[in-house]
């Protein structure tokens, strides 16, 4: 009785090939996504600076750079959060 294990198995080779290399791209994937997300994934909204906001982030940055006082800050911060509730 022969199994036929010389000539007929040849296309075993493919999942054997296929499924670790869809494994790791697979990893490779999510840590991709992961670096590119900023590491965000576990912090929510109350995090540290809200910096989602590109108009925040600029008076963030003008405070840190000195160009602003922190009085200004704090009025231009309310004046902007009043301008996006009407």
């Amino acid at each position: 009785m022969m199994w036929d294990y010389g000539m007929g198995g040849w296309w075993m080779w493919v999942p054997v090939v296929l499924i670790p290399l869809l494994i790791i791209t697979g990893i490779i994937v999510m840590i991709v996504l992961l670096v590119r997300s900023g590491g965000s994934a576990g912090r929510g909204p109350s995090g540290p600076s809200d910096t989602t906001d590109p108009a925040r982030r600029l008076l963030e940055d003008r405070l840190a750079r000195g160009e602003i006082t922190p009085e200004q800050y704090r009025e231009l911060l309310n004046t902007l959060e009043e301008g996006r509730r009407r």
